[in-house]
């Protein structure tokens, strides 16, 4: 009987140092600005109008939607609970639209307006995590064609040994008189960060940077320790980084 018990109890205590390891993973993850920018080829006439894509249906089962000003809560984030409680720790920064770096607003501008036109444009701050802990973020553009966005898709990016991403993507394009001629396609890269990476199809092309920034959680606890001991506790050192 006792050796059950000193069995459970050492089973119990390995769960929980489990646990705390994963959930250490996800404190200490590294995070990054991401540009991604969507933009339309031109028509190539040469182009076989037979020629098909395979269609790729999105699996919408677990994604994160990028948000303007909603703060993230457990029931409508789409993560698990560790994950979520991680994101309002660090004040809701993570998946969070931002306003284009001016930089990035004069590399997109060289774009052709006409035979280039932009589908979709944002920035954003996430952790990045190992694959285990990644979920897909979906989007999908403000322009409509027959009722429906005219792209949409999700960005995947994770981390093994290098950065990778992955892109389900659905295209309707304008010729379209049916939105069963939607196009779609999956590509995937290993990204460098700093570096701007173009991912190239004949109807689409998309750019992509991933900027090394700094970790919500080691910026307050840097200005936690040079505030002087009387000064208000910044509210992203709450009792859930506790928990965590």
């Amino acid at each position: 009987m006792n050796k059950i018990i000193i069995f459970i109890a050492a089973l119990i205590v390995c769960q929980m140092s489990l646990a705390e390891d994963e959930q250490a993973k996800v404190k200490k993850a590294r995070w990054y600005q991401v540009n991604f920018t969507l933009f339309q080829q031109k028509a190539d006439l040469k182009l076989d109008e037979s020629f098909k894509f395979t269609p790729l249906p999105l699996d919408m089962a677990d994604i994160i939607k990028l948000k303007n000003d909603e703060a993230f809560a457990l029931s409508n984030s789409g993560m698990n609970a560790t994950l979520a409680l991680h994101h309002e720790n660090t004040n809701n920064l993570a998946f969070t639209e931002q306003t284009i770096d001016q930089d990035w607003a004069e590399k997109m501008s060289k774009l052709d307006p006409v035979n280039q036109p932009i589908l979709y444009n944002v920035q954003w701050q996430q952790p990045v995590y190992e694959q285990a802990h990644s979920l897909p973020i979906y989007f999908e553009s403000s322009q409509l064609h027959l009722g429906t966005a005219q792209v949409k898709g999700l960005f995947h990016l994770h981390v093994s040994r290098y950065l990778h991403s992955t892109i389900d993507l659905q295209f309707l394009p304008s010729r379209a008189v049916s939105t069963s001629e939607v196009i779609s396609f999956e590509q995937s890269s290993r990204m460098r960060s700093k570096e701007m990476h173009y991912l190239d199809h004949p109807l689409l092309g998309a750019i992509i940077r991933i900027i090394p920034v700094e970790h919500p959680l080691e910026k307050v606890e840097v200005e936690t320790q040079e505030s002087p001991e009387d000064k208000q506790t910044p509210s992203l050192n709450s009792a859930l980084n506790i928990r965590l």
